[in-house]
């Protein structure tokens, strides 16, 4: 009978074995030594031995067994300490980080325990890095803009490991991975981001044409596309020449893929078939028709199960291209694009596709509502905003914010379409309304029908237009309920066409160029104002009012307008028709405020008529706008018995300000301003020695602080967004009512300063002096400044010759340099001077 052998010798037998064994031949053997070894050992009486077999095995097993590596790992890590055993446990994190990183499906908690395990290590052993930088590319949870900061990190530190002169093809790699991370960089300015790239990708490419005939042609492959990428998106500019740069750069990459390189092949030719179907291409159906076989070729070469990511944009672009045809007049493509759009979505199903999901379930959405099937098209873009929502949710700055709100785009506006289409009106109302105001959610209830009825104007009506579809439509709340207007001439390919001269033009036009070039072409900028009001009158309100009018809602009723996609630029109320030899103004009839939102609305704070008026003024920060001492003296007198608060010249500091605001229920604004398009909570107000009081610094106080009235007499503070966020209205107004307060007046573009001074003070005496809500008030005062003559003007000026320096001294200047005029002129009756002006809010 044998005798028993003991687990010390039977372990040191095995591990005799394990020493000659060969890693690569005999991994199985080696795994079946350790497995067993580790059963040897008492855990409890030598810890680090047991530890050490579990980290033996785990590494024997990184490729054949991954899950139980991970499992070992895990396990001596319980054991390994930082300070005393720092080689193990530093293997013990990499090997978890890596293999984690590699085990598929990669979800986010595996992706997250992948990055916890590797940022232990990266200080100790930068390498790394690529790998973090990596995985925070492919991060859906947490905030976009934190995501994107680390990964920029990591990549700047993967850089900085690699020598342009020693590791030439390392260092060109690690350029191009640098230039894709900025060029993804959330709520950034995308032409200054897309060029930073570029030099990135361009940089690489240098060192890369050196090395040809190396181990360097697939990377500099990959750099010609994505240089082809860039300059396909470059945006206005030259775009003859950027798309011709796309074009070569693309051949370029194609010619070098031999059959070799199948993947590559198949990234070439989707790349160069997308020169044919951008939108700055205004492909037609013949480019459209040229592109297909190019994708079939690029299908042809794809392995589904191999390259799921690529062939889901084989698809993808295949989903594009169908929803190209359908809105160029091809019906009976719907089935054909929802197949396309399926089979991508199949091979996307991570939870960091979330967002290349979305995007497809909108183009279904979009080419469902362009063939008429309505019911579909709900379903999807239903789907697309519920995919932007769980995005949105996970973030937290600012910045990622604003990313996950651009990327909801119009989703909201179409299923509103939708959803109208199939008569659904009140939940059409809702889905719109959503899209208005996530920058700004609050943990507010939704809002019920029964609330929006309450919003409606005594006589008026709330107006909710939307332009997302082929058909315009404004949705008239009134006290017999809501109604649909449909405006079948003007939808969105017409707003766009006005607004910035078409929704796909290359070069930058209508409305916004000519504002752009206000100060060069100040003319063309006046004509423009002049016309969009003509169209604003004939497209918009006179089948709206036509039909208002039979629902008893007529002349001297207020309305409410809920801008949408885009339409806030323009003045709504400085629409005009013909009558007889002059004109018939808008505001002639009706008094008209906007509001950005039924949920700006309701978060406003009542206003108690009996509550004395506390106001603050602020003037003339920068002690250079000589009528805004004209304007603050009359809004004095308005105020005269109030107990005013003064901040004037160098005591408007913004400190000063933010102090004064928290006891303050009015507050007017008589300075200089600068709308931010790229960063709108950047928007400021110019104070004190050059200071900014920006948006971002304002809202921690206006949260506490909620005013009855705010008045930005400067330029630009009516301003929103509306080329990158049509719908969601960030700027002033947005964000003192979402703060709750109850109205904000502010100014669409840069305003006249002596007409300024004149409306604004207008303004204080029909609001003061005759109780008019200020609505009402503003309506009062701009009529009166388009009609007012010379011989009026001097009489109200000569009303201030005694008022002390500079206000007196202004005044007689003023009256001199209107003695030169006709005394029955009207010299403010353009709507340059007047129109600018708006009023958002609860009255």
């Amino acid at each position: 009978m044998s005798t028993p052998v003991a687990p010390h010798e039977r372990l040191a037998v095995l591990l005799a074995e394990y020493q000659g064994l060969d890693p690569e031949r005999d991994a199985v053997r080696q795994r079946e030594i350790l497995a067993e070894a580790v059963g040897l050992v008492d855990r409890a009486a030598e810890p680090k031995k047991w530890a050490t077999l579990r980290t033996m095995f785990g590494r024997c097993s990184e490729e054949v067994d991954p899950v139980a590596a991970v499992q070992a790992y895990r396990e001596a890590l319980t054991v390994w300490d930082r300070a005393a055993d720092p080689d193990n446990w530093l293997a013990c994190h990499g090997g978890l980080g890596y293999l984690l990183s590699r085990i598929e499906p990669l979800g986010p908690a595996q992706l997250d325990e992948a990055i916890e395990h590797l940022e232990c290590i990266v200080a100790e052993q930068a390498f790394w890095s690529t790998s973090l930088a990596t995985l925070y590319r492919f991060r859906s949870q947490g905030d976009p803009l934190e995501n994107w900061r680390q990964r920029v990190r990591y990549q700047e530190m993967a850089l900085a490991l690699c020598s342009r002169d020693e590791e030439p093809l390392a260092w060109a790699r690690a350029q191009n991975e640098l230039g894709e991370a900025y060029g993804e960089e959330p709520d950034a300015d995308f032409m200054q981001a897309l060029e930073r790239r570029i030099a990135c990708h361009q940089a690489a490419l240098a060192v890369l044409n050196g090395l040809l005939d190396q181990d360097g042609a697939e990377s500099w492959i990959e750099t010609n596309l994505a240089l082809s990428e860039c300059f396909l998106f470059r945006g206005p500019g030259q775009v003859a020449e950027d798309l011709a740069q796309a074009v070569r750069h693309a051949r370029a990459a194609l010619a070098r893929c031999d059959e070799a390189r199948p993947h590559l092949r198949a990234k070439a030719l989707l790349t160069l078939a997308k020169s044919l179907i951008v939108p700055a291409a205004q492909p037609d159906a013949a480019a459209l028709a040229e592109a297909m076989p190019l994708f079939d070729q690029a299908a042809g070469l794809v392995d589904p199960v191999e390259s799921p990511a690529l062939m889901a944009t084989v698809e993808s672009l295949r989903a594009n291209v169908c929803h190209k045809r359908i809105v160029l007049g091809e019906r009976g493509l719907g089935e054909r694009l929802l197949c396309h759009v399926e089979a991508a979505m199949g091979l996307l199903a991570g939870a960091e596709h979330l967002r290349d999901r979305r995007s497809l379930l909108q183009v279904a959405g979009e080419g469902l509502l362009a063939e008429g099937d309505f019911p579909r098209a709900v379903d999807y873009l239903g789907r697309a905003v519920a995919a932007a929502d769980t995005a949105l949710a996970e973030a937290d700055s600012i910045a990622g914010r604003m990313e996950r709100i651009w990327e909801f785009r119009d989703s909201s506006a179409l299923l509103s379409y939708g959803l109208l289409r199939l008569g659904r009106v009140d939940q059409a109302l809702v889905e719109l309304d959503r899209g208005k105001a996530r920058f700004w959610q609050t943990q507010d209830q939704a809002w019920t029908m029964h609330d929006l009825t309450a919003l409606v104007p005594s006589g008026g009506a709330l107006l909710f237009p939307n332009f997302a579809g082929a058909q315009g439509v404004v949705v008239a709340m009134t006290a017999a309920g809501c109604e649909p207007i449909w405006l079948p001439a003007f939808g969105q390919a017409r707003l766009m066409e006005l607004q910035r001269g078409g929704l796909d033009a290359p070069e930058l036009g209508g409305w916004l160029k000519a504002y752009a070039l206000r100060n060069s072409e100040y003319l063309s900028w006046r004509r423009t104002i002049d016309q969009a009001g003509a169209e604003l009158w004939s497209a918009i309100w006179a089948p709206v009012l036509t039909r208002l009018l039979e629902l008893g809602v007529g002349p001297g009723a207020e309305l409410v307008w809920f801008p949408q996609g885009g339409s806030g630029v323009f003045p709504l109320h400085a629409a005009w028709r013909q009558e007889g030899e002059g004109r018939r103004w808008l505001l002639d009839d009706y008094t008209l405020r906007y509001a950005p939102s039924v949920a700006a609305l309701l978060r406003a704070q009542p206003v108690d008529a009996g509550v004395a008026v506390v106001p603050l003024l602020v003037a003339n920060p920068t002690l250079d706008l000589h009528f805004s001492e004209l304007e603050c003296a009359w809004v004095r007198q308005s105020l005269a018995g109030d107990a005013l608060r003064l901040l004037h010249g160098g005591d408007a500091t913004p400190a000063a300000v933010l102090q004064a605001l928290a006891d303050s229920s009015v507050v007017h604004f008589s300075s200089h301003a600068m709308f931010d398009l790229n960063r709108p909570l950047q928007s400021f107000l110019l104070m004190a020695g050059g200071e900014h009081l920006t948006i971002e610094q304002l809202l921690p106080v206006i949260r506490q602080q909620p005013f009855r009235l705010v008045v930005l007499s400067a330029c630009e503070t009516g301003m929103a967004r509306t080329t990158v966020t049509p719908d969601e209205f960030l700027g002033f107004p947005a964000a003192f009512l979402a703060a709750g307060s109850s109205s904000v007046l502010a100014t669409l573009w840069p305003v006249d300063d002596a007409a300024s001074a004149l409306l604004v003070g207008r303004f204080y005496h029909e609001w003061r002096g005759h109780g008019r809500t200020p609505a009402q008030a503003l309506r009062e005062a701009q009529l009166w400044l388009l009609r007012v003559t010379v011989r009026e003007l001097m009489d109200l000026l000569r009303c201030l010759k005694d008022e002390p320096a500079p206000v007196g001294p202004l005044a007689a200047r003023c009256r001199t340099q209107l003695r030169g005029l006709s005394p029955e002129l009207c010299p403010y009756a353009e709507p340059w001077f007047w129109a600018a002006f708006t009023i958002s809010g609860k009255e």
